[in-house]
Parts: structure tokens; sequence; C-alpha cells
């Protein structure tokens, strides 16, 4: 059995009066893939930046290899070096080049020479398909390579696991599959990745396990075959009945 290396028990946040998560508990294995689906608005975003401590929970645990990150003494800055985060919109840095912006973490943070920085940016580059634009600036990329672009410079920081918060919801359709094609790749390799998405047929072939949330609740998970197949709460078959029928 896989190690746990994510374990989060009655995740609770609020922003004021709202509460946009609520009694959330959910466990991620080493190497497992795990795919949160449901309706904009339901919290999913909301729990991928309250693991990587962008927003601080209003009440619950949240657990890295054992190690409570809610605690003061919690060593954040190495968790986000362990832990890396893919986001809707690249974040990438426009006046550096593609190599600058995969290099810089690993130079700065892990303190490796820039020499080995860059012979590894290139090996990523190459997995990624951009050997060729590692000196163009972002601007210069469409958005699928940019997200492709940002997922190397993740990988970079030889991460044990990943986070992707809706990783092609800013792209054109025509380039969504290249990114998907990269995290598939990713998932075959082994990496062990939580994915907020809305591409069902991607969570349907890659995810070990399937997280639907609908309110602030996670309402169901499973498998792909039972939540997919044979989903058991009213508001799961109606929210992929939309998906499905079409």
């Amino acid at each position: 059995m896989s190690e746990t290396l994510l374990k989060i028990n009655h995740l609770v946040k609020s922003f004021g009066d709202l509460e946009v998560l609520k009694d959330i508990n959910v466990e991620v294995k080493e190497g497992e893939v795990v795919c949160i689906i449901g309706p904009s608005g339901s919290g999913k975003s909301t729990l991928l930046r309250c693991i990587n401590q962008m927003e601080m929970p209003t009440g619950g645990k949240i657990f890295y290899k054992g190690e409570d990150l809610c605690e003061k003494k919690a060593d954040i800055r190495k968790f986000r070096e362990e832990v890396g985060m893919v986001f809707q919109k690249f974040n990438l840095f426009p006046l550096k080049t593609v190599l600058g912006n995969i290099t810089m973490a690993p130079i700065l943070t892990k303190r490796k020479s820039k020499a080995d920085a860059v012979e590894k940016a290139m090996e990523l580059l190459k997995k990624v398909g951009l050997e060729s634009k590692a000196h163009a600036k972002p601007d210069m990329l469409s958005g699928g390579q940019q997200q492709r672009v940002a997922i190397a410079r993740a990988l970079a920081m030889e991460p044990t696991a990943l986070l992707f918060d809706e990783p092609t919801s800013a792209l054109d359709p025509e380039l969504v599959g290249e990114v998907l094609s990269v995290m598939r790749d990713l998932a075959k390799d082994g990496m062990t990745m939580v994915i907020v998405t809305h591409e069902m047929a991607f969570a349907r072939d890659v995810a070990d396990r399937v997280i639907f949330m609908a309110d602030g609740y996670v309402v169901e998970e499973g498998t792909p075959d039972e939540v997919f197949g044979n989903p058991k709460e009213e508001r799961t078959k109606a929210f992929l009945s939309r998906f499905l029928a079409s």
C-alpha cells in the first residue's frame, strides 16, 4: 500500500459570513492522481489554495507526510518546494525567458548551479515539447505553450506532488489537448497529482480517484468507474448528466 502523502481532516474555510468549505475530509496517497470536479463556486479551488497555504483554513487540519501544516512551526517554504502548484493563468514572469522562468527557483531556493539548472530545464522543455522556445519570452507563446512552461517550471523543483488549479480553463479549446497530454504523461510516470478540472473525459481516463464537490462539501468520491459509471448521489447524477449527454 502507498503511504498517505496528504491528509485533510474536517477542513473549514470561511470568508466573513460565507462558508466556502464545510467539513472536508480527503486523503491523497503517494503516486495517486485525484481529480476534483464539480460546479463553479463549489469550493474546489479554495481547497487547493488551503492545501498550498495560500489561504489559511478557518478550522481543521492539513497533514503533509504527517506534519500539520496549520501549526505555526510548520515549514511552509519546504512544503511548497516539495508540492508544486500550477495555476489557471500560468503566472509566468513576463520579463524572463522560458529558460529564466524554469531555472530561477532551483537556483535561488535549491542552490543549484546555473549549469545544472539549465541542463535540467532543457530536459524538461524536451519533455513538454518546447525545446525550441527556451529563449522566448512568455508573450511570444500561445496559452497552451505557456501552461506547458508552467508545468516544466513546477517540475524543475523535483516535487513529490503537484496541485493543478483548472490548468486548462484559460485556454482556447484547440490548445487544451497539448496540456492534458503532458499531464497524462506525468500520471504514467507516477507523479502524485491533485487536479481541479472541468475536463470530464480526462478525469475519467487518468484519475485513480474522483472527488465530486458541491456547495462546499465533498458529496461523493470513488474510482472513475464508480463516480462516472454509477454515481450514488442525486447531486452528482444531475451534474454529470450535463457532461455525459454531450
